[in-house]
């Protein structure tokens, strides 16, 4: 429970001010709430010291890497190893390198939200807890590739290829997972019929509670034309992989009440923003990647991230869909537990001991032998 008791804060922190900016009248109060929380939001996750699990790979790279030598030991997609160059040549200091990162990625996350949400706090807490911890904390190139996408969806709306491919392009040399974002623009803005919607979605969560081996027969039919020892290969490695069969459990019961809502109400999701289609359409690849690829997790976790920017916004717009005033805080009563929830499973272990720099941080050599001890613990 320990461990989890700043992020759990954190997210109630970003509710309450949720709550207090949808009922202040004032403007001002409201600006003043919505700087408060962005303060706060940079502060924890860019002041962050050793959590979770990636700066056990950055960091080492971090001490090696050299601006002038970059083009013969570019350890990872170019952008990255450039930023990460350029900061290191600037402040030789690794959670200098974080800060920046934060820095960017939440730039580009309060141009996302300014769009299109009012309530910045609520979108805040929502994108915490749906997809953004990880965004903030491990995925450090995935986030930025990722936010520079949501930031070019406004160009698929109004059809405009160039910067489209221009900022995904540029996503690219931070995370190469950007290139599946590329077909989007050819087809994410279609409005389909809410029956394609609940097929899908129906499928997918068939071959998620019986556990149906999509991925491994799709690799292996692919692999198989290729080459019979690729094929053999992809068989033996998968074999070493843990799979993650069907559980009852809170998350598969919050994505199978969101899938359910969103058909329900997919015409006054339409009504309530002109590009709604590209969120909808958004959730249901979210819920493909999920399900479909579901029998190996991590597969099934990294696919489906690259499109958890779809909650970020169609859970707001859920709310404005309940006509009824006690539905309404029926949902947002789920949404608050379930964030809450979500929050304190993922973060209740040692190694997502939350550490700031300006405080009291541990030091690479502690965490590192925490993370030695316990990883293959969690």
């Amino acid at each position: 429970m320990i461990y989890a008791i700043p992020y759990v804060l954190l997210v109630c922190f970003f509710g309450i001010a949720a709550w207090r900016f949808h009922y202040a009248d004032d403007s001002d109060i409201r600006n003043r709430i919505t700087l408060l929380c962005i303060f706060v939001f940079v502060f924890f996750f860019g002041f962050r010291g050793f959590c979770f699990y990636d700066w056990y790979a950055y960091y080492p790279i971090f001490l090696q890497i050299d601006l002038h030598t970059l083009d013969v030991s570019m350890p990872y997609e170019p952008g990255f190893s450039l930023l990460m160059a350029i900061c290191k040549s600037l402040f030789n200091n690794y959670h200098f390198f974080i800060l920046v990162c934060c820095l960017i990625n939440t730039v580009l996350l309060l141009r996302f939200f300014q769009q299109r949400i009012n309530n910045i706090p609520l979108g805040l807490m929502i994108y915490i807890c749906m997809g953004g911890l990880g965004l903030s904390t491990d995925l450090i190139r995935n986030s930025i590739s990722i936010l520079l996408f949501i930031n070019s969806l406004q160009y698929i709306e109004e059809r405009k290829p160039i910067p489209f491919f221009l900022i995904n392009a540029v996503g690219m040399t931070f995370h190469l997972s950007a290139f599946f974002y590329f077909p989007l623009y050819f087809f994410l803005h279609r409005r389909y019929s809410k029956w394609i919607y609940l097929a899908i979605f129906a499928i997918g969560n068939l071959i998620y509670i019986f556990h149906i081996p999509v991925f491994l027969t799709l690799v292996s039919f692919i692999a198989g034309i290729i080459s019979p020892q690729l094929n053999y290969k992809i068989m033996a490695y998968t074999e070493l992989m843990p799979s993650d069969g069907f559980r009852l459990s809170i998350g598969y019961l919050e994505r199978l009440l969101t899938g359910i809502l969103i058909f329900l109400y997919i015409g006054k999701l339409r009504d309530i923003r002109k590009d709604n289609d590209i969120f909808i359409n958004s959730i249901l690849l979210y819920f493909a990647m999920f399900f479909f690829f579901s029998e190996f997790k991590t597969v099934g976790l990294r696919f489906s991230n690259l499109f958890c920017y779809a909650y970020w916004i169609l859970w707001i717009d859920l709310i404005k869909c309940f006509a009824i005033e006690n539905n309404r805080k029926l949902f947002i009563f789920f949404l608050s537990i379930y964030c809450v929830l979500k929050i304190y499973g993922s973060t209740n272990n040692i190694i997502a001991r939350y550490d700031n720099v300006l405080i009291n941080a541990q030091p690479f050599h502690i965490r590192e032998q925490i993370f030695n001890k316990n990883f293959n613990d969690i």
